[in-house]
């Protein structure tokens, strides 16, 4: 007479998705985003802040804004991560430049107010261009460009400018010749001496040294080491996989053959 067998199946589809949450747990090594929406100007600049406070940064296209990017970090470093944003002034505001200062709403609009326009576009484009220089944290541009009236038969009033620069740490990137040259140049009938230029140092945040420490699920190391484990971690834990998926393979394998030797002698 046979004799019936059972096979107990493992449960390998049950225990799949608990298992990545748990590895992703263990490791505190799931991504999250600490600034989204923007250009990728902003985002590389962001970047780039966050690798000098020693912080791992990704530059990601953001799902839920098209054709703008966010920047993720481990979500052990979000913390550090906005607190060094937030010393960089980071992300920074985005000046309206010419095309954005025109008012499309009106049918027929004054000549006061498309000068109006047209002059904050340019203190929107210079600004732009001046916090693209690398240690510049904001920059300020205020334009005084008076209005030509050829009626009125009077010569043009003098153009002005103003700006405020704050940068980071005590030599600043640019001296004030440069940026009065820069202003003058893209503004009509504007000379370089009737540029006033105030700069304002900004103490340059301290780097992070390897000393601090980081919790990789219950175990605590440097700062600097936490990278290097979580991947040793990870692949230890597919080693794991491995050997398991091999193992019950194997169990498997070996209760067939003694269910058809045990067949094959009644």
């Amino acid at each position: 007479m046979k004799r019936a067998h059972m096979s107990t199946p493992f449960p390998r589809s049950r225990g799949k998705g608990r298992g990545w949450g748990l590895v992703c747990l263990a490791l505190s090594g799931c991504a999250v985003p600490v600034a989204g929406g923007l250009d990728e100007g902003d985002a590389n600049r962001i970047v780039i802040a966050l690798d000098r406070a020693s912080i791992e940064a990704t530059k990601e296209t953001d799902p839920g804004v098209e054709g703008k990017f966010h920047v993720t970090v481990a979500r052990d470093d979000s913390a550090r991560a906005i607190t060094a944003l937030q010393s960089e002034e980071l992300p920074r505001p985005r000046s309206p430049g010419v095309l954005d200062a025109i008012d499309k709403g009106a049918l027929v609009p004054s000549a006061a107010q498309e000068h109006a326009q047209l002059v904050r576009g340019m203190a929107g484009d210079l600004e732009r261009t001046l916090e693209s220089v690398d240690g510049v944290l904001t920059a300020r541009v205020h334009l005084n460009v008076p209005p030509h009236e050829p009626l009125l038969g009077a010569p043009p009033a003098k153009t002005t400018a103003s700006v405020l620069v704050e940068h980071r740490g005590v030599t600043p990137p640019l001296v004030e010749g440069s940026v009065a040259r820069l202003v003058a140049g893209g503004v009509p009938g504007l000379s370089p001496a009737d540029v006033a230029v105030v700069m304002v140092a900004r103490p340059a945040p301290p780097r992070a040294t390897g000393s601090e420490l980081s919790h990789v699920g219950p175990i605590t190391v440097a700062h600097s080491s936490m990278r290097p484990l979580q991947a040793a971690l990870v692949g230890l834990l597919a080693l794991v996989g491995v050997l398991t998926a091999a193992t019950l393979a194997l169990f498997s394998k070996v209760r067939r053959l003694a269910a058809e030797a045990e067949e094959a002698a009644h």
